[in-house]
């Protein structure tokens, strides 16, 4: 479910559903796209206007040196000026006005989307390149809407509109315009094709360029500790390279482009003033018309010009346009059921996982877990030890429903947790991460991440059971204290101290730890064993993930996981007297063999 190029003629939307797509954006601010539309149209008349005026004022003003005449023409002129500029004024403001919230919605709608993706989803998505498709794709269709796509509007209504006055005020013009045209719409068409198709991929390159730039920072102290400095410039640099060479084919297009539709303006305009001026010495026609020919002629040659330059603007958000609604037609996450269903107020919380089996999509159908099936009762702290890969971190995954399982259920009290919403499951459950997740915030806000509309009071009380208290009020601010997402300035115990104060927050039923004495100093330890006695002398349920023995010392059960399967579960020490009596047996039988 990445978002490549791999199913780029499969996937990528045309541009009838493109604009479908933007629409419902637009729409709620239709009455400002009417009015700037109405005053763009003010605007494109009053230009068109001005040719029949110049005329009337060169043969009526100064032909027949007629001062109030001229008088009288020259106010015209001021007045279709002023005309233009309060056009204009209306035009740009009611037009940025609307951009700009038409893109902070669809910003918010791609970000809102982006977090209902199911995270199997995530598990190929590249960040740089989705923080481009929110930042850089959406920026290029703001400027489209906010300014190209208006004076693309005007220059097209432009250029009809004086094409057709050139004709109407001389049939010979005709032949001219319709010699011309075909030879400019004809390659604008072709060249717009390839234009587009250039763009897109000048999108793509210069996400895969964000995409490098995020990795290399986010793993900027690997990369000294390693002195790799110069290989991740290699690579930035590789990838700027390709960036760079997309965006040169696209420029060579657009410039070819409109290199061409000006030589054939230019030569149009030659074409239009021979005419006219061979009509003029004939007596055929008047200075006056003379003059509006060559200010229409000028028109539509500076109107086509503009369109042709504009035309690289509008392929390029085309391509940044098929993007993000490549990015919003991804699948949001299965929905909750209509009818859900909740866990009643209880003394304790029994969990169970019956057959258990689940395969991400990325393993190609490779069983991450196989049918496991283990209870935990109220009060109980169960340990799910085993080697990395064993499916430890999976079945975590799947007890806060961060995937479905392929078969199998878990329950709680007897409900089965997709008969629940998500958000009624995971309010119910603490989880303790091996690396707690921080937020450019203060630590008040983090603690209460999954609150936050608990009372100062109660975030204390947190931060107290998990003895984070006392080095939080040393902060320079205290609780009101801003830290960054890396921690900078905190030890790694104390951010596993600010993780345990988010997860026993709340009173949870069933706490879940990950690695838990992983970063964990005395103290630390001593705020773990006081969190987990607590719960579960609520009635709730502890389950601990671990790799070390002293972890699981005090579980009164342990699941041990070998390859996504179950060796064994019940009491602890049983499970691993049975595990030391298999292991032995192994033994005996291969060296039994190695004697025959």
């Amino acid at each position: 479910m990445q978002i490549t190029d791999d199913k780029k003629d499969a996937d990528t939307p045309t541009s009838l559903r493109t604009l479908k797509l933007f629409w419902p954006y637009i729409r709620p601010y239709r009455r400002g796209v009417i009015a700037a539309s109405c005053a763009l149209l003010l605007v494109s008349f009053a230009l068109l206007s001005l040719g029949r005026g110049f005329a009337f004022l060169v043969d009526n003003g100064l032909g027949d040196r007629n001062p109030d005449v001229l008088d009288l023409s020259v106010l015209a002129v001021v007045g279709l000026a002023a005309l233009l500029g309060l056009g204009s004024f209306f035009r740009m403001s009611l037009l940025n006005h609307v951009a700009e919230n038409v893109m902070a919605d669809i910003r918010r709608s791609v970000f809102a989307h982006t977090l209902s993706l199911p995270l199997s989803w995530f598990e190929t998505a590249r960040t740089g390149d989705i923080l481009s498709r929110l930042t850089t794709d959406i920026s290029v269709v703001q400027t489209v809407l906010a300014t190209t796509l208006s004076m693309a509007t005007r220059s097209f209504i432009l250029l009809i509109g004086g094409t057709v006055l050139v004709v109407l005020s001389s049939p010979k013009m005709s032949l001219v315009v319709a010699i011309i045209v075909p030879l400019i719409v004809v390659p604008l068409i072709l060249l717009a094709r390839r234009l587009r198709a250039a763009s897109r991929i000048a999108q793509d390159r210069l996400a895969d360029m964000g995409v490098q730039a995020e990795e290399n920072i986010s793993a900027i102290r690997t990369i000294h500790a390693f002195s790799r400095e110069m290989m991740a410039l290699g690579r930035f640099s590789n990838s700027l390279d390709e960036s760079l060479s997309a965006a040169l084919i696209r420029v060579r297009l657009r410039s070819l482009l409109a290199g061409f539709i000006m030589f054939m303006i230019i030569t149009g305009i030659a074409a239009i003033l021979w005419i006219g001026g061979r009509d003029l010495l004939a007596g055929k026609i008047s200075a006056g018309d003379l003059s509006s020919f060559i200010f229409y002629a000028f028109l539509v040659a500076s109107s086509a010009g503009t369109l042709s330059e504009l035309g690289g603007d509008l392929q390029r958000a085309a391509g940044a346009a098929e993007r993000i609604a490549q990015l919003l037609s991804v699948p949001a996450q299965v929905a909750d059921p209509a009818a859900p269903r909740s866990l009643p107020h209880a003394d304790g919380v029994t969990i169970i996982c019956d057959k258990l089996s689940f395969a991400y999509a990325a393993q190609q159908g490779r069983a991450a877990l196989h049918e496991i099936s283990f209870t935990a009762s109220p009060g109980q702290k169960i340990a799910i030890v085993g080697p990395s890969g064993a499916g430890k971190s999976t079945l975590f995954h799947l007890i806060l429903r961060f995937y479905e399982p392929t078969s199998g259920s878990i329950s709680l009290n007897n409900i089965d947790v997709t008969s629940m919403t998500r958000r009624d499951v995971r309010n119910h459950i603490g989880l303790v991460p091996q690396d707690p997740a921080l937020f450019s915030s203060t630590v008040l806000d983090n603690i209460a991440f999954g609150q936050p509309e608990a009372s100062r009071a109660e975030i204390e009380a947190a931060a107290r059971q998990a003895q984070a208290h006392d080095f939080i009020c040393q902060l320079p601010q205290g609780y009101d204290t801003r830290i960054s997402p890396s921690g900078s300035g905190l030890s790694g115990g104390q951010i596993q101290r600010i993780g345990l104060a988010r997860a026993v927050f709340g009173d949870p039923v069933l706490l879940v730890l990950d690695e838990p004495n992983s970063n964990l100093d005395n103290d630390g330890s001593h705020a773990l064993n006081l969190a987990i006695r607590a719960t579960k002398a609520a009635g709730g349920a502890v389950i601990i993930m671990a790799h070390r023995p002293a972890a699981f010392q005090e579980c009164e059960q342990l699941l041990m996981l070998e390859n996504g399967l179950c060796r064994g579960f019940g009491p602890r020490d049983a499970v691993l007297r049975s595990l030391v009596k298999n292991q032995t047996q192994i033994i005996a039988s291969t060296d039994l063999g190695g004697v025959a």
